[in-house]
């Protein structure tokens, strides 16, 4: 019974960590937006919209031109 609750357990913590950005997905996401010349601002605002919008990382990939301008468009000012 104890096996079972562990494994339970284990599994749970396994499928959540896949909902979430990891801290090397975020580095590399942040990284790429200095790179092609956003501020530091401007690119924290605009991963927090991207994460808030595709919990899965992976799916940040998938996003269309005009959802990509969507979300930026708030943090222009910033």
């Amino acid at each position: 019974m104890k096996a079972i609750f562990t494994l339970c357990i284990l599994v749970i913590f396994t499928s959540c960590s896949n909902d979430s950005w990891t801290s090397k997905q975020k580095d590399i996401f942040f990284t790429g937006c200095i790179n092609e010349g956003g501020s530091k601002k401007y690119c924290e605002c605009y991963m927090e919209k991207v994460m808030q919008k595709n919990p899965i990382a992976d799916d940040a990939n998938d996003m269309d031109y005009e959802t990509k301008i969507e979300l930026s468009k708030d943090c222009e000012l910033k």
